[in-house]
């Protein structure tokens, strides 16, 4: 992404300074012709999801052409640009003085009670005006994208900007990207990749919470270098903690706000009011909130009726198979280390899989499919997708987000969806990637879950060998999963994929320096030493790291680079010991 410097033209707008970068533009104060200024988004074209390009035209521009309201950034102007022969849009928004909720937060404000109602209540009048006019979910409202005019003192006008996730109500399979949102104001059904109509309460509770209590409502420490699902597992964890209401008394928050804060931050989205609902709570109305114990039926009645709106969207899927005419990877040979395994899988499992004339004759059963199991990090995924490329068959990953939906037994169907497609591409491999979201044990089941979906499970697991389909399920916590999945006939095998050894270590360290300028010095044995129980992904951040340290020098990859690396990158894992014990391996 290019840097505008400050005096650029474009069009009629000067670029006066650049104020943050997103994961495809940028974001700069402009003035036009008459020294007003603006604000102006700006895209890289060739990193823009080809999702959201409608007929050429970004999703964010159509949707800001058609939105005026007081409190959300407003549209101005837009058009293309051509620079070094490559295309770029701009997207032109009033300009407004204020600064981000976020920084006021920080320098550790806590709001009053009757300054906060007003804040969050113009903040929810401006979604409610993006969901009742257009149909339209905000699904990134955090402190980061509000901005406070302070017109008053302790008297705000408040402005909801950035409209890249601004998108119809989603079951399943977000068009918009989604590592940059900050998980810890996302709603339990967002982490799952559904962006129904209440995800945007919850945030907004989140932040009203903050702003009274001056801390998040479920602490959660998260590291950068955490996976994107490390993190989710972590803000889950926390959010099993009850609500720590007594923050707030402390503050002398009222009895009826408090009510309002802890119903719109319910975990499960049916049990949480709309936004009409809770704007009306904020603006006085508060005797009419329906109690928390009041709410079941009639809530459960209306949103099922709002389900049935899209009957359709409950047999789909999204996800598309890989032919095996498409896959160029080198399949088993890719793998650093496991010998044995590939050895014993190409033996028991694939020539079966792959011979069915010869397994008939001997009257073997294929195998319906397999766990991968092991710590984070490992490999379970890309395992599967090179037995998928050994084995020739059709390949698809299935996460969460693609089966999810907020739709009564929408989950349900797209589980049947899911498999029928897969018949259709037989032969074909289904991979779950953690499993034990998809399939929990029934006893701990989470409310996000029903048990219909694991029976939908198990139905579709009794016979998907005689439909020529193979499920592959990788997961952390084999322990979660729910025993009936892992009975013989369902899921036949349970295979570990453990931290790398030694000389796998090795190896995988030869494949990620491979290609990239190298010093003489490269000692792959101490390397390996110095990585005991390190993750597959440790050692690639670590090769990268070290690369981007190179790179800058503009000198060769060298040995001592790759040793401070490691020192300075401990193992996701731990030790070897707490590993086995955290993710409840024997």
């Amino acid at each position: 992404m290019i840097t505008l410097p400050e005096g650029y033209k474009i069009g009629k707008y000067t670029v006066k300074f650049f104020i943050k970068e997103g994961l495809y533009n940028g974001t700069y104060k402009i003035e036009d012709e008459n020294g007003s200024p603006l604000f102006m988004k700006f895209y890289d074209l060739s990193k823009v999801p080809e999702k959201l390009v409608i007929d050429g035209d970004i999703e964010e521009i159509i949707n800001c052409r058609k939105i005026r309201h007081e409190n959300v950034i407003s549209y101005v102007d837009d058009g293309s640009v051509t620079i070094d022969g490559a295309e770029y849009k701009y997207l032109v928004t009033n300009y407004f003085i204020g600064r981000l909720l976020s920084e006021i937060i920080n320098e550790g404000k806590v709001f009053t009670e009757d300054t906060a109602k007003g804040i969050m209540a113009q903040v929810l009048t401006g979604l409610h005006y993006l969901n009742g006019e257009h149909y339209l979910n905000h699904n990134d409202l955090t402190p980061r994208n509000i901005i406070l005019d302070e017109v008053e003192p302790d008297k705000y006008i408040p402005r909801i900007i950035d409209l890249g996730h601004v998108h119809q109500p989603i079951s399943s399979g977000a068009p918009f990207p989604i590592n940059d949102l900050t998980l810890t104001y996302c709603a339990p059904e967002s982490l799952a990749g559904i962006f129904g109509p209440k995800v945007d309460v919850f945030s907004a509770m989140v932040i009203l919470y903050q702003m009274l209590a001056g801390k998040a409502p479920w602490p959660c420490e998260l590291s950068d270098n955490d996976h994107p699902q490390i993190r989710k597992q972590k803000i889950r964890q926390a959010r099993k903690s009850p609500l720590d209401i007594a923050a707030l008394k402390e503050k002398g928050v009222s009895d009826n706000l408090i009510t309002v804060i802890e119903q719109g931050l319910a975990l499960d989205f049916e049990q949480r009011p709309d936004l009409a609902t809770i704007l009306d709570c904020l603006n006085g109305n508060v005797q009419n909130f329906p109690r928390k114990e009041d709410r079941g039926s009639d809530s459960q009645s209306r949103l099922r009726s709002d389900e049935s709106r899209t009957p359709r969207e409950e047999r789909t899927v999204s996800v598309e198979f890989q032919k095996s005419s498409e896959k160029s990877g080198g399949g088993f040979a890719d793998i650093a280390g496991m010998e044995q395994l590939k050895d014993d899988l190409m033996k028991r499992v694939i020539w079966v899989l792959k011979d069915r004339e010869k397994a008939e004759k001997y009257r073997l059963t294929p195998p319906n499919g397999m766990i991968l199991y092991g710590p984070p990090g490992c490999g379970k995924t890309f395992f599967a997708e090179k037995f998928a490329e050994e084995s020739n068959f059709n390949f698809t990953i299935v996460n969460g987000s693609d089966l999810g939906s907020s739709y009564l037994h929408g989950t349900q169907g797209k589980i049947a969806a899911l498999f029928e497609k897969a018949q259709k591409n037989a032969p074909s491999i289904i991979c779950f990637d953690e499993f034990d979201s998809f399939v929990p044990s029934r006893s701990t089941m989470a409310a996000e879950h029903r048990p219909e979906e694991i029976n939908e499970f198990l139905s579709q697991l009794n016979n998907c060998s005689k439909k020529g389909i193979f499920v592959i399920g990788t997961t952390n916590r084999i322990d979660m999963i729910d025993p009936a999945v892992l009975r013989r006939g369902r899921m036949d095998l349970h295979i570990e994929i453990p931290a790398p050894d030694e000389r796998t270590r090795e190896e995988i360290f030869k494949i990620h320096l491979k290609g990239r300028p190298v010093a003489d010095d490269i000692n792959y044995q101490e390397l390996a030493q110095l990585t005991d129980n390190y993750a597959s992904s440790d050692i690639a951040f670590i090769v990268n790291e070290s690369a981007m340290m190179a790179a800058l020098a503009d000198i060769p990859i060298g040995q001592q680079q790759l040793v401070n690396s490691i020192k300075s990158n401990p193992s996701s894992l731990g030790g070897p010991k707490e590993n086995r014990k955290r993710i409840g391996f024997k």
